[in-house]
């Protein structure tokens, strides 16, 4: 009974440690400059970007892991050793493209040469702990999950804040971060990869192209997964920049209440992918893990409703200070847009996880949509909200009605188009 429990704790204490990584914010606009908090954003902006790296790891991980034998380390399955070493080259080759385009990036962004430098270490860090994160998710191990992601948030906010005495400002951020990302790196890395209690089994060289085939087709369908999500949550406030610099500040502020609503749902979503992933072929487990979904759902839209009408607004001026009240003008659109984006992202992951592909497509329009639509219409930040409102909604219904005609049609999927679980092949 307490197994059953503990999965379900994670969404709680997740919502919870987003309350934490808000503080951090808070804290930072507190302690920095306004040219500094500019610069801090932007290169966050620009981590949570090039994080499409380590959230595909960790997906693919979760995968792989939720199929096979839970009691063994990472390194005991049968594709342990590919799953340790494919996060840790690809750091590498990562930041070494990333030092190719340090004169870009500094001339784009406005920062100095170290402060691009340890967001570099940064996302190093983060690729690497991605894959014992997956590890952990995969195995349902979602305490453990939690308390890596305090281990990351406390010591970057500890970190941050004996830094910002001391006299650090932008510097206090980054090196502060990359402490957190180190602190949950060796915690992880103890868990999931350091245990010894039997030798690791190996696939034969025969089999290896089988592999390899699939680790790839696998690790870009989860790449190109996260890169529509990641785009889509960062855009707007790129465009707000770009067409109306004197309010992005409040526009920046109003998204990180809306994103909450984001955090939240992408709780959720992480402790259902280990049983998305074992009920890929179960269609009567999907129909029932949509359902649960849809309940959790509706009362997030009841929370969304009394968050942006009554809470937030009272609560921009105690936290950010009564400069930032215009804010209070995003609120609602905000909140509706990441409650609709919320049901994209789940079915978005479904999709993934049970083999289906043909989501690509729509995202792929609705990247382009949303592009052109932008840059048509901006007559103010409103725009882009409402352009977001419109292709969420659509997705959504789309989603919805391409669910209903998968799970209940008496069709079932060709052998070559349904992911079939083998020891030796990525599923």
């Amino acid at each position: 009974m307490i197994r059953r429990i503990r999965p379900m704790l994670f969404p709680f204490f997740n919502v919870l440690l987003n309350g934490f990584n808000f503080f951090f914010h808070i804290a930072a606009s507190w302690y920095l400059t306004g040219t500094a908090y500019g610069q801090a954003n932007a290169l966050l902006a620009l981590f949570a970007l090039l994080s499409v790296l380590g959230l595909s790891i960790q997906l693919l991980t979760a995968k792989v892991v939720s199929k096979e034998d839970r009691t063994l380390s990472l390194k005991q399955l049968p594709l342990g050793s590919l799953l340790i070493k494919t996060p840790i080259i690809l750091s590498f080759t990562s930041c070494i493209i990333l030092l190719m385009l340090l004169p870009v990036l500094r001339s784009v962004l406005g920062v100095d040469s170290g402060s691009l430098l340890l967001l570099y270490i940064l996302v190093f860090l983060h690729t690497i702990v991605s894959m014992t994160r997956g590890d952990m998710q995969g195995k349902e191990r979602m305490l453990a999950l939690n308390i890596n992601y305090y281990i990351e948030v406390l010591g970057k906010l500890i970190v941050f804040f004996i830094l910002a005495v001391l006299g650090f400002t932008l510097a206090a951020v980054l090196i502060g971060s990359c402490a957190g990302m180190l602190f949950a790196l060796i915690h992880g890395w103890i868990y999931s990869v350091r245990q010894n209690t039997a030798p690791s089994v190996t696939a034969g060289n025969s089999k290896l192209s089988g592999i390899w085939k699939s680790l790839g087709q696998d690790f870009t369908d989860s790449l190109m997964t996260n890169l529509f999500v990641l785009f889509f949550i960062s855009i707007d406030m790129i465009f707000v920049q770009h067409y109306f610099p004197v309010q992005s500040s409040g526009y920046a502020i109003a998204l990180k209440y809306s994103q909450l609503v984001y955090y939240v749902s992408y709780s959720l979503i992480a402790a259902f992918i280990p049983k998305l992933g074992a009920n890929g072929d179960n269609k009567q487990g999907l129909r029932k893990l949509i359902g649960i979904y849809s309940v959790l759902m509706i009362c997030a839209a009841i929370g969304v409703y009394i968050g942006t009408t009554f809470i937030f607004p009272l609560s921009i001026p105690l936290l950010f200070g009564e400069a930032y009240q215009s804010a209070e003008q995003y609120l609602v659109l905000g909140g509706w847009v990441y409650w609709l984006f919320s049901i994209v992202l789940f079915f978005v992951h479904v999709h993934v996880l049970i083999g289906r592909r043909k989501f690509m497509w729509g995202m792929l329009a609705g990247a382009a949509a949303l592009l052109i639509s932008f840059g048509w219409w901006h007559q103010s930040p409103q725009d882009f909200l409402r352009a977001e409102l419109w292709l969420y909604s659509i997705l959504s219904i789309y989603f919805i009605i391409d669910a209903w005609f998968y799970l209940y049609s008496k069709q079932t999927l060709p052998a070559q188009q349904r992911q079939q679980h083998d020891p030796t092949i990525l599923n």
